[in-house]
């Protein structure tokens, strides 16, 4: 269901393309990085590169008129944006064969950040500003919307690792033991089977004081990974008598 989604949303993007093609020009105007003498078809091509990386449709950079969109007009901010960051990549990719000493490393895309996202944030950002904007409480409804539509996509890493590190920034830096716990809890709820997040949510609990808590959570832990080094250190730290 959710890979439909993804695959009509880029269905979309490119009809969306083919039909701001029909309206392109044979010739074009206020070419300022693309080569000047490039063709209708290299040109919707380069544009329907742009819009299946960002997600997004040609009125994104792209003035609309009465007579559809007006391509050559610089008004909108995006559209300056773009240009600056095609020289960059152009030039970023001219020096990688000298950096990396290789004849022909992989270039750098658009999709290379974007990853079909017109603002090229990481799911870590995104959740730290709903969390320091909102609250803790909110970010678990933003996981959610943003899972449900991107999930399968590549958009977002929905991994394990990435709750996992917002709840220790939220138990370190912001000294919120409560709220990484709940971020720790959200973690396990879509990714059960990740015995990092169970030893992880067991040390939020020592920090609180809640032994018992914390000898399920390393447990738990062992029982998905018997292996889990640092969850066996975890259970000899809480089995051992006081000193």
């Amino acid at each position: 269901m959710k890979s439909a989604r993804v695959l009509v949303g880029i269905a979309a993007a490119w009809l969306a393309v083919a039909s701001a093609a029909a309206q392109m020009p044979d010739k074009f105007t206020n070419l300022k990085v693309l080569p000047k003498e490039i063709g209708k078809r290299e040109l919707t091509d380069v544009m329907r590169g742009f819009s299946s990386a960002l997600g997004v449709r040609c009125d994104h950079c792209h003035m609309e008129s009465e007579k559809g969109d007006d391509f050559a007009t610089d008004d909108l901010e995006p559209k300056k944006i773009a240009r600056s960051m095609m020289k960059m990549t152009q030039d970023l990719n001219a020096k990688l064969p000298t950096v990396t000493g290789r004849p022909s490393p992989l270039e750098v895309r658009c999709v290379t950040c974007h990853r079909g996202l017109a603002k090229p944030e990481g799911l870590d950002q995104v959740l730290a500003g709903v969390a320091e904007k909102e609250g803790v409480g909110a970010v678990a409804a933003k996981y959610k919307e943003l899972r449900e539509k991107y999930y399968g996509s590549g958009s977002y890493d929905f991994g394990p690792q990435t709750l996992n590190d917002l709840a220790r920034r939220q138990a370190e830096q912001k000294k919120d033991l409560d709220g990484a716990i709940a971020l720790a809890k959200l973690n396990i709820e879509y990714n059960p089977k990740a015995a990092a997040s169970h030893v992880i949510l067991g040390q939020f609990y020592v920090a609180k004081g809640d032994k018992d808590a914390a000898l399920a959570s390393v447990k738990r832990a062992l029982e998905i990974d018997p292996a889990n080094r640092f969850a066996k250190q975890a259970l000899e730290r809480l089995q051992a008598p006081p000193k």
